[in-house]
């Protein structure tokens, strides 16, 4: 018969299996047994523990790591816990633990990290949190802290990342609060927001409060501050509702069951308007790395928010067309929209967009023609930026040649199949003569060269050889005004660089051409 204390050896600690059968020298932990003197670390990650921590833990005195975090454990956090005084780290988010923290807390003094976020813990923040000098990480966001923040805050000069977002703080923030030399101005690493705090707020973190509930306000929100505009809102709640099938419910930061309008990504605001809306991820929360499920049409709507600066909402499941009223948002600086299923053309009221300096419109399914108003933008067509990439992105949709001018080299790769059906149903006159460079290029027997005439015109169109030699007329006839495409038959011809020349009454382009075989 096997033995029933079947020894394990987990970092630092002498640990088996208990049923009531421990040592003197150990303490019984979820079936368990622990050694007093030995363990360092209790590491019980999503193992599904349920019931209370038990008070038995304050017993592992040399406990350094203490990290039970995605169980399902209840109650409250034991007072023993103020015996460990050797801890750096407390790691028990995502539970359900209930009641507050123990003052006991504060006799911690070794401790880096307190991580008890996305339980049920109410009450007040203890004073004594203040004693926790060495404290890099603290967070507490998504519980049901109520009362003012303490004046102690200000004692956790070495705090790093500070999160007491979503909770149901009231009152004044402390002034105290700037003593900490942090980066506040960072969502990853300072949040505050939705609770009830009112200002003035410290000066260090007046822009960095976000949103909080106030029954002040006719939209009852305040960002930073100042109310929150609800027809800004009214457009947020639009993207809500057309997505209710998709959408990321990890974005619910206060656990009531529903995505709220202001909790919808990453959003700032100013004078109570909405200048950025971030859909790509949830940048104030670390943990939440995946996509936020939009999908359905982009709102109309949309072309309310004319306080909107940057507009993120890549990599979602957005449908349909990008909307006409777009264009109305004349403040929008970025605008990001790839990997989504986008379709139709994009609309000529882009242009009207004069302060834009970043488009990515790639990885969709767009069709038809590029406007030409888009030349009146004001982008760097062929430059580079150090945050995403490209300053201008359209490859990878169905957009049809002829390219305008500005962007006719940036395009990129477009899957052109049905662009021939579009040129039947729609042939738009051309403001210039134009000559686009072939494509596919380099080709094997037959590349395609898209013309256009502004007048009715005399056009030939030549090939010419390396030397200079002429080797066949392609077209040589009167065409009316509008666009033209001309195929090219290699035929025999040996792999080499060709050259394609256009030539009107007006006019006279030249192409180069690779012919690979």
């Amino acid at each position: 018969m096997k033995d029933l204390l079947k020894i394990i050896v987990l970092s630092n600690a002498l640990i088996s299996i208990g049923f009531g059968n421990c040592d003197s020298d150990e303490v019984e932990l979820w079936d368990e047994c622990y050694s007093i003197t030995n363990t360092t670390s209790l590491l019980r990650i999503n193992e599904g523990l349920t019931g209370e921590i038990p008070s038995e833990i304050g017993q592992l005195t040399n406990l350094v790591n203490l990290q039970l975090q995605y169980n399902e454990l209840t109650g409250s956090i034991p007072t023993e816990i103020g015996n460990l005084t050797s801890l750096v780290k407390i790691d028990l988010r995502y539970n359900n633990l209930s009641g507050s923290i123990p003052t006991e807390i504060g006799s911690l003094t070794s401790l880096n990290e307190l991580r008890i976020q996305k339980n049920q813990l109410s009450g007040t923040i203890p004073s004594a949190i203040g004693n926790l000098t060495e404290l890099t990480h603290l967070y507490l966001y998504g519980n049901q802290f109520t009362g003012s923040i303490p004046t102690e805050i200000g004692n956790l000069i070495n705090l790093v990342k500070l999160h007491l977002n979503n909770n149901q703080f009231t009152g004044l923030i402390p002034e105290t609060i700037c003593n900490i030399d942090m980066s506040f101005y960072n969502p990853h690493l300072f949040d505050i927001s939705g609770n009830q705090l009112l200002p003035p707020y410290p000066d260090c973190v007046a822009e960095f409060v976000g949103y909080q509930y106030s029954e002040d306000c006719a939209s009852n929100y305040l960002f930073d501050g100042i109310c929150t505009e609800q027809s800004d809102l009214d457009v947020l709640q639009k993207f809500i509702d057309n997505s209710s099938e998709t959408i990321n419910m990890e974005m619910d930061d206060n656990n009531n069951g529903i995505i709220e309008p202001i909790e919808l990504g990453t959003q700032h605001w100013w004078d109570g308007r909405l200048t950025e809306l971030n859909c790509n991820y949830d940048l104030a929360n670390e943990f939440t790395l995946s996509d936020l499920g939009l999908s359905g049409e982009i709102p109309q709507e949309i072309g309310t928010l004319d306080s909107l600066e940057f507009l993120w909402l890549e990599d979602n499941q957005l449908t349909g067309p990008i909307p006409t009223e777009i264009g109305n948002l004349s403040k929008l600086k970025y605008l990001i929209m790839h990997y989504n299923q986008l379709s139709d053309s994009i609309p000529s009221e882009i242009g009207n967009l004069s302060n834009l300096e970043i488009l990515k419109l790639d990885n969709n399914q767009l069709t038809g023609y590029i406007p030409e108003s888009i030349c009146d933008l004001n982008i760097v067509f062929n430059w580079q930026n150090n945050l995403f990439g490209e300053n201008f992105a359209v490859y990878n949709n169905q957009l049809c040649p002829p390219y305008p001018d500005c962007v006719d080299a940036y395009v990129g790769l477009q899957n052109t199949t049905n662009c021939e059906l579009a040129s039947d149903t729609f042939n738009p006159i051309p403001l210039d003569y134009s000559l686009y460079d072939p494509y596919p290029n380099p080709f094997n027997a037959q590349t395609t060269i898209q013309i256009t005439l502004p007048i009715k015109d005399v056009m030939i169109v030549k090939v010419y050889d390396v030397n200079g030699s002429e080797l066949k007329t392609l077209v040589h006839s009167i065409f009316d005004s509008g666009t033209h495409t001309i195929k090219w038959d290699a035929g025999d011809l040996p792999s080499g660089i060709y050259f394609i020349r256009m030539q009107t009454r007006h006019f006279s382009g030249t192409k180069k051409v690779s012919l690979i075989k």
